[in-house]
C-alpha cells in the first residue's frame, strides 16, 4: 500500500470549545487533563474516566478521535476501527479514516467478524465512492498536491479491491467458494482458490488439479463484470492450455471447459478427465470393440506387431511360414480376373488392400469386386508401407467363394441317314 497509508493522524475535529457546545459543569476538569495526557495508557484512563462522569458530552465527538487515535498508539486495534466507525458517521468519506480501518484490520492476527465486516466496508466504500473519497478539493487536507492526489485514486481504489480478496481467502477455501456462489464476478477469488487447489495437489492430492484448471480458466474465459482485463485473461488462457494438455494428455475438450467456464463461476461437478481417465476409457473402448469383433483384433494386433520397430524380425523369427487364424475380407481386385489365382482383399478397411491371397491352383471362375471371403493361410512376406500381407490359402481354407467355371460345351449331335 502507499506510504501514507500508515498514518494515524486524527480526522479533522475541533480540539477547543466552539460554537454553541459547552462543558458540563465539573467536565472540563477531565476533558483537558485526557487531551494534555502523553502516555497512551494514562490518557485511555482519563478517557474512561471522563466517558464514565460525562457519558453525554458535547465534545463526544472529539473525545471519540481522542480514543481512535489512543487505541492506535496501544495496538488495540479492535477498539481502534470500533472508534474509527463511529466517526465515520459524521464523516464517511474520510481518507484517514478509512485507511485507518484497514491498516488497523491488517494488524490483527484473528479479526472477528466484526472486525471483517468493518473492513470490508470500508473497502466496498472506497470502490464505490472514489470519486467523493478523492474529491480535488481534499487534496490540501490531506497534504498533498492535487496531482498526487489525483495518483493516489486509483492506487487505493486497487488496494481496497485486494483487500476485500484477503479478507475473504484469509477465511479459507470454504469460504471462498461460498463468496464465490454469492457473487460470481469476483474472478480473482477464481484464481486464488486455483492456485490453492494446485498447491494441495502438488502436496499429494492430485484429485485437486481438474477443480483448479475450472477455477483457472474461468478466469480466463470469463468476459462480465468484474472480470480481468484482457492481458491477464490472456495469460490465464495460456496456463489453462498447458496445464489442460499436461492433465488431460491433449486440447481435445478444452473448448468445452472454457465454454462451460464462461457461463458457470464453479465447478459444480463438471468433470475433466485426466490422462489417466482417458486411458482407462480408451481401454474399456477398446476391450468391447475386440469382444464384438475378435477377428478384426487379431488382425489389427499383427498389423501393429508388424509395423512397430523391429516388424522385420519379428515376422522372420516369429510368423513367417506360421498358419495364421481365420481372417475376413473384401475382394478388391483378382489375378487372372477369370479363374484366379491371387486375390487382394480389403481386410481392415473397405476398398484399402491390405492382404494378397495366393492359391496353387486357379480357383473356378470368379467373383464380383466388395464380395466377402473368409480365410486362412500361411504367412508368406508383408511389406509396411502400405501394409501389405502376404498368405498362400488352400482351397479348402477358403469361404465364401461362389464363382463357377462355364459348363464345357457339347458336341454337336449327328443326324442320322435316312
Amino acid at each position: 500500500m502507499m506510504a501514507y497509508a500508515a498514518a494515524q493522524d486524527p480526522p479533522a475535529a475541533p480540539a477547543a470549545p466552539a460554537d454553541n457546545r459547552k462543558w458540563k459543569a465539573g467536565e472540563d476538569t477531565l476533558g483537558i487533563a485526557a487531551a494534555n495526557e502523553k502516555d497512551p495508557a494514562a490518557k485511555l484512563e482519563k478517557l474512561d474516566k471522563w466517558k464514565h462522569d460525562f457519558p453525554e458530552s458535547d465534545y463526544d465527538e472529539a473525545r471519540t478521535s481522542a480514543y481512535w487515535q489512543t487505541y492506535g498508539d496501544l495496538k488495540r486495534y479492535h477498539d481502534q476501527i470500533l472508534a474509527a466507525q463511529v466517526l465515520r458517521k459524521k464523516v464517511p468519506e474520510s481518507l484517514v479514516l478509512l485507511r485507518s480501518i484497514l491498516v488497523a484490520f491488517s494488524q490483527i492476527p484473528s479479526p472477528t467478524p466484526e472486525d471483517r465486516a468493518a473492513a470490508t466496508d470500508v473497502a466496498r466504500y472506497i470502490i464505490d465512492h472514489a470519486d467523493q473519497v478523492f474529491a480535488p478539493d481534499k487534496a490540501k487536507e490531506n497534504g498533498m498536491t492535487p496531482a498526487d492526489w489525483e495518483k493516489a485514486k486509483p492506487a487505493m481504489v486497487a488496494y481496497a479491491k485486494t483487500q476485500i480478496d484477503k479478507i475473504v481467502t484469509d477465511q479459507g477455501m470454504d469460504v471462498v467458494i461460498q463468496t464465490i456462489k454469492q457473487d460470481p464476478t469476483r474472478v480473482t477469488l477464481n484464481v486464488w482458490a486455483g492456485k490453492a487447489l494446485l498447491d494441495e495437489a502438488r502436496k499429494g492430492h492430485p484429485e485437486k488439479q481438474a477443480d483448479a484448471i475450472f477455477h483457472y480458466a474461468r478466469a480466463a474465459a470469463y468476459t462480465g463484470p468484474g472480470c480481468l482485463d484482457p492481458k491477464d485473461r490472456a495469460g490465464m488462457k495460456s496456463f489453462v492450455d498447458r496445464a489442460y494438455k499436461t492433465y488431460h494428455g491433449s486440447l481435445e475438450g478444452e473448448d468445452k471447459l472454457l465454454a462451460a467456464a464462461a457461463n458457470q463461476p464453479l465447478p459444480d461437478g463438471y468433470v475433466i478427465e485426466s490422462t489417466v481417465d482417458v486411458a482407462k476409457k480408451e481401454a474399456a473402448a477398446d476391450e468391447a470393440k475386440r469382444a464384438a469383433d475378435p477377428m478384426m483384433a487379431h488382425w489389427t494386433d499383427l498389423k501393429t506387431l508388424l509395423t512397430g520397430d523391429g516388424g522385420q524380425a519379428k515376422f522372420d523369427s516369429d510368423i513367417k511360414e506360421s498358419a495364421l487364424p481365420p481372417f475376413k475380407g473384401k475382394i478388391v481386385s483378382m489375378t487372372p480376373a477369370l479363374k484366379p489365382k491371387t486375390i487382394v482383399v480389403a481386410v481392415e478397411k473397405p476398398g484399402v488392400a491390405d492382404c494378397t491371397l495366393v492359391f496353387e491352383a486357379a480357383l473356378p471362375g470368379n467373383m464380383e469386386v466388395g464380395a466377402e471371403l473368409g480365410f486362412e493361410g500361411v504367412a508368406k512376406s508383408f511389406a509396411k508401407d502400405p501394409y501389405m500381407l502376404t498368405l498362400t490359402v488352400e482351397k479348402d481354407k477358403l469361404t465364401g467363394w461362389t464363382g463357377k467355371n462355364a459348363p464345357a460345351a457339347r458336341p454337336p449331335v449327328k443326324k442320322k441317314a435316312n
